[in-house]
């Protein structure tokens, strides 16, 4: 009897030890809490902790499980790839929702939504959302309209914080942004192709507008010329004669204060004299 109390005994020190080498440091870094998931084998109760760890150390047996989690801000991105908006031109976006677990109530967000609580709660319904709303607006207005981005943006957030208190998710909706929405890379070319020729199209009309311009100032020209001469009863050589002298006494203003300049005036078949009557 002695005998079997001694293995008794030692078993149970045995065990002990067993027990204790067996055990763990649960330290959560900073920022974060951690949750327990009691799993005893034989003696106690399993299930979650309702207090969380949030700082120093706390030791736990082999059987005792846990889940850290962030209680600082986190920001998740979504991405929206080739998704069809109101008039078929597929677009590509990001869209980025922050939010924030509240302190204290991680062990209620692991026990009712579990440890992938976005991804298994959230995201569908996100993700629809966004969807559903953008789908209502056209490719360029969605990529060129900053209100509409704005005010997509606070209907999603909206839909979303409502909904997060509708399945009382101990989380904080803080921000919903969306990024910059892009057409696929052949409708960038072709709205590429198409400004340069718009370009085009806008460059030659000036052209041609300054030529008729330029033509219409020609003809104001000659009419003046006209009525000149006849104002003063030239004849035509006499008005050509005058002209000449004109265009000689310019260019002598044009090169008057350039040195080492050497200037020609008339030429040898039309000399530079104006015909007194």
């Amino acid at each position: 009897m002695d005998k079997l109390k001694k293995i008794f005994l030692a078993a149970i020190v045995v065990a002990i030890f067993a027990s204790i080498s067996s055990c763990y440091r649960v330290q959560p870094d900073p920022g974060q809490e951690s949750v327990l998931v009691y799993k005893p084998m034989i003696f106690g109760h399993g299930g979650v902790d309702e207090t969380p760890i949030s700082t120093g150390a706390t030791w736990c047996v082999f059987t005792t499980e846990y889940k850290s989690f962030p209680i600082t801000p986190v920001t998740i991105t979504e991405d929206f790839t080739n998704m069809i908006p109101s008039d078929n031109t597929p677009v590509s976006f990001s869209v980025y929702l922050k939010c924030q677990i509240r302190k204290g109530e991680t062990p209620t967000l692991y026990k009712n939504f579990g440890a992938e609580w976005y991804a298994h709660n959230l995201q569908a319904s996100f993700r629809t959302m966004v969807r559903d709303k953008a789908s209502a607006f056209k490719m360029f207005d969605l990529a060129s309209k900053r209100d509409i981005s704005s005010q997509l943006e606070k209907d999603i957030y909206r839909d979303i914080s409502e909904y997060t208190k509708k399945i009382n998710l101990p989380v904080d909706i803080m921000q919903v942004s969306i990024g910059a929405v892009t057409p696929p890379e052949q409708v960038l070319t072709e709205t590429k192709n198409t400004a340069a020729q718009n370009q085009s199209i806008l460059t030659q009309k000036a052209r041609a507008d300054a030529e008729l311009s330029r033509k219409q100032a020609e003809i104001n020209k000659a009419i003046a010329d006209m009525a000149y001469q006849t104002q003063m009863k030239m004849t035509i050589t006499e008005y050509l004669h005058l002209r000449q002298l004109e265009i000689e006494k310019e260019k002598v203003e044009l090169i008057k204060d350039n040195k080492n300049v050497t200037i020609i005036f008339g030429s040898n078949s039309v000399p530079i004299t104006y015909p007194v009557k």
